[in-house]
Order: structure tokens, then sequence, then C-alpha cells
């Protein structure tokens, strides 16, 4: 017994220690289980329990679960919630220069995107400012380019005038929908469905595959392919929390982190490829405008924008996109 008294000490504290150092990160997100960014977070999560035998893991939960998008940013700035997987739009209530990405027309490709997004202008400009500002950017996942859904054809830019068209609450998203003759409303991602069931809104805008990943074109059954503008998906932890990891947890979830996005870029390409094929075949009406006067309408709101961010920021990023 004397021996068994002394053993139970020397085998508990192992066992202690490894429970210490087991930690799980509670990542949120607005977007529905079966949209590429949640199937990349999966697979990040499952990278991220590999590499690190277990010690640290990733707990994803999509829908709004940890709340709407505003109270998902906010509780990662605070520390609260761990990470946030959402549009860099919504960083621009935080962080005002995360706007520049939401110029109309700013790349013409997801290639040129991520060479922009992964290069020294955003790290000194974006990446650095919201660390300063309690988020770290891990990695910018996804580019998408958005288009037009609403419950009645658009077939040219003036279908759009009166029309209430709910928009990300980022003043780029406001300021290209009134410029385009619509009225933007803003409003929570999870809101969306019911509102054009209900008839509050006339219609919204994203890319494709969400538009047919949260059932939207079961209630707005008109797609109007205008490109208007890119969408950055971004993995973005609490700066609180990120310093409380060891360099090497760290680097694990950098790891991980990639892992994650390949798997978005690889699940988003195929479905893009289907997209608006599966789309038509559902009944959807689906226009091609003009997009002559589009682009016109959303360069009127680059001043506004060098008002709002800086010229030379803005011009650092138009310079950018184009090499």
């Amino acid at each position: 017994m004397l021996k068994r008294r002394h053993l139970i000490p020397v085998l508990a504290a192992p066992a202690l220690a490894l429970a210490q150092d087991t930690r799980t990160l509670r990542i949120g997100s607005a977007l529905d289980p079966q949209h590429p960014i949640i199937i990349g977070a999966r697979a990040m999560a499952e990278r991220l329990e590999a590499l690190s035998g277990g010690r640290l893991k990733a707990n994803i939960f999509p829908s709004s679960q940890l709340g709407a998008q505003r109270e998902m940013w906010q509780n990662v700035q605070a520390g609260v919630l761990d990470g946030v997987i959402d549009a860099s739009a919504n960083m621009v209530n935080f962080v005002s220069q995360f706007g520049v990405l939401d110029l109309p027309y700013l790349v013409p490709d997801t290639a040129s995107a991520f060479r922009l997004l992964d290069g020294p202008v955003a790290e000194a400009d974006l990446v650095t400012r919201a660390a300063s500002s309690g988020f770290r950017v891990i990695n910018f996942w996804e580019v998408t380019f958005r288009h037009i859904y609403t419950r009645r054809p658009v077939s040219t830019m003036a279908d759009l005038r009166g029309l209430k068209i709910r928009v990300i609450p980022n003043p780029s998203f406001i300021a290209l929908f009134r410029a385009l003759g619509a009225a933007p409303t803003p409003m929570a991602f999870g809101e969306i469905y019911t509102a054009l069931q209900q008839g509050v809104i006339d219609g919204a805008e994203n890319d494709q595959v969400t538009y047919l990943s949260s059932r939207h074109a079961e209630v707005a059954r008109n797609l109007a392919i205008t490109n208007h503008m890119m969408l950055v998906n971004t993995f973005v932890v609490s700066e609180r929390q990120f310093t409380r990891l060891s360099p090497e947890q760290q680097g694990w979830l950098r790891q991980a982190s990639l892992t994650g996005r390949a798997a978005v870029t690889a699940e988003r390409e195929g479905r893009e490829a289907r997209a608006l094929t599966d789309a038509a075949a559902a009944g959807v009406t689906i226009t091609r405008p003009d997009l002559a006067p589009f682009i016109a309408a959303g360069r009127r709101t680059y001043e506004q924008s060098e008002e709002r961010l800086g010229r030379d920021l803005v011009a650092r990023f138009a310079a950018a996109a184009q090499g």
C-alpha cells in the first residue's frame, strides 16, 4: 500500500500537466455548415489537432451560433471569443482601413486578389493595424466576387432604382448602392432569408455559391451577374488570446490555417464551376447587365473612400492591385 501511495502523485502529475497544456479555441462564423468556408474550417480543425497531438484544438460554430456578425467581432476584440471567420468588410467597423478592399472593381480576378492580400502593402497597412486594434489576421482565406439577387429581375442599372438591397453594414457597400440608385439596407446575414420572404427588402448581394447555399434563391429568384465588388473572408483570432499561445502553438495555428485555406479554395473552385448551372436548373432567372454604367457608378465612390480612408492608402492599393 505504501508503494501505491508513493506512485499516485508521480502518475497524476503528467496527466495534470497535459490537461493544463490542452486548449480548445472557439471559432464562430455566420455562414451555414455546408459553405466552403466552414468546410475549410473543419479541415483546419483536423489539421490543428493532428499537428499538436491533441494539445490545441478548434471548435467551429457556424450559422451565427455564437451571435450575430458584429457581436462576434466585438467579442473577438474583447478576447471573449477566440476567433471568427467572416468578411473583412465587417472588420471596417473596427479598423477603417480595411475599407480599401471594398473599392468596386479593385482587382480583375482571384489570383490578382491573393497577390495583393498576401503582399507587403496589405501586411503594412491592414494586418499590422488590425493587431493594434485587437485582431490577429491569421490568413485571408477566400476571395469571391459579388452579384445582386432580387425578387424581380435586374437587367439594367435603372432596374435597381429605389430597391431596398441588403448590404453589409460597411460605408463602401452603402456608398456603392446609393450610387447605383438603390436603397442600401444594412442587415445581419442571418436575417436576410426572412426579410426577403416577407418583402422587408427587395434583394441582397453576395457571391453565387453563398446565394445557393444560404437558400436565398428560394425567396429571391433573380440573379444579376454584376461582379461589383470582391469579398474577402478572413480568419481572425483575438490578439489577446493569440499572445497567450506559445510560439509553438502559434505556429501550429498558422500551418493549420493554410490547410483550411487550401480546402476552401478547392471547394470554392468546384462550386463556382457549377453554381450558375445549378441556379438556372432551379428556376432562377439569370441576367447579365451591361457593366459599363455599374463601373462608372462604382468609380464615383472612390473620392468618398479617399476622404474616409486617405488618398495615399487608396493610391497604394490601387497601384499594388495593378502590379
